[in-house]
């Protein structure tokens, strides 16, 4: 099965990113186009049911799945700091 992956809102998120860190967001997330998202941390929010989950590059993502259609809707991402 390959996934379709979205950006959504994410997609203001990645053009803030300069062009390395844009490129290393792409690569990882490509990587779940063959063998899906990993599904890290659950939440619930409002009856939606979102995953959270760090990429190898130090960014946060935050994803729902949709496994009918199959595709990944990536909501936001953000880099995390270690302050």
């Amino acid at each position: 099965m390959s996934w379709r992956i979205l950006l959504n809102q994410a997609s203001d998120d990645l053009d803030r990113l300069d062009e390395e860190d844009r490129q290393a967001v792409a690569r990882e997330l490509m990587e779940w186009v063959e063998v899906g998202p990993p599904r890290g941390t659950r939440r619930e929010i409002a009856g939606v049911e979102l995953f959270q989950d760090l990429l190898r590059s130090g960014f946060e993502v935050v994803y729902l799945v949709n496994e009918a259609a199959p595709y990944i809707a990536i909501l936001r991402i953000r880099r995390l700091t270690t302050d």
